[in-house]
C-alpha cells in the first residue's frame, strides 16, 4: 500500500511539473494594454485664437479664453457681433475631430450662434468645410449641444466661423469643445 501511495504521489508530481513547464513555454503575443479606440475631448491640447476679441482681451472676464476653459459658468462675449467672427484651434499634432459641442450662454438667446461652419486645415491656409449648420436654436441657457460628422483626415487647425446669431447686437458662447473620433466610431 505504501508503494502505491508513493507511486500515485510521484505521478501527480510529474503531471504537475509537465503542466507547469508547458505553461511556462507558451509564447503569447505582446500587446499594449490600452489599445482600444475611444472618443476623446482634445480641446485642451490646442491654442485658441479669434479674429474678434472681447474689449477686455482674451483673459478678461468674458474674453475668448473663456470659450475653451471647460468651465460652464463662464462665457465669451463680443460687442458688437460681426458675421465674420471665427474662433480657431491650432494643435501641435493633427487630430481627427469628428464631433464638437457648443454650449449656449447664460442670458439673451438672441446672442446665441444660429449659422456657422466648422472647417479643418492641415496648414492654416487652405480650409475644408466639415460641418455647416443654419437656423440652429438653443432651447435653453447653458445648454450643451453635440454635433457629429464624418471626417477621415487629421487636421492641425479647426475653425468655427459664426456667420449669424439670433439677431442680437452681441454674441455669446459658454463653451466650444472638439472631440477626436476614430474612423471606426464615426
Amino acid at each position: 500500500m505504501t508503494f502505491l501511495k508513493i507511486a500515485k504521489g510521484a505521478v501527480g508530481l510529474c503531471a504537475s511539473i509537465v503542466l507547469l513547464s508547458g505553461c511556462l513555454k507558451e509564447d503569447y503575443p505582446h500587446t499594449e494594454l490600452f489599445t482600444w479606440k475611444a472618443k476623446v475631448d482634445v480641446t485642451d491640447k490646442a491654442a485658441l485664437t479669434v479674429n474678434l476679441e472681447n474689449s477686455a482681451g482674451p483673459s478678461g472676464g468674458e474674453g475668448s479664453a473663456k470659450v475653451v476653459d471647460n468651465n460652464f459658468t463662464t462665457k465669451f462675449l463680443i460687442n458688437p457681433y460681426q458675421n465674420t467672427l471665427y474662433m480657431q484651434l491650432a494643435f501641435p499634432q493633427p487630430q481627427q475631430v469628428a464631433s464638437y459641442t457648443l454650449t449656449s450662454g447664460d442670458d439673451a438667446p438672441g446672442r446665441d450662434p444660429k449659422d456657422w461652419k466648422l472647417s479643418g486645415s492641415v496648414d492654416g491656409a487652405t480650409w475644408v468645410d466639415l460641418d455647416i449648420k443654419t437656423g440652429e436654436v438653443f432651447s435653453g441657457r447653458r445648454l450643451t449641444r453635440t454635433f457629429s460628422f464624418k471626417n477621415k483626415v487629421a487636421y492641425k487647425f479647426y475653425r468655427l466661423s459664426v456667420t449669424a446669431n439670433n439677431n442680437d447686437a452681441l454674441f455669446q458662447l459658454t463653451e466650444w469643445r472638439v472631440i477626436e473620433v476614430p474612423e471606426e466610431l464615426q
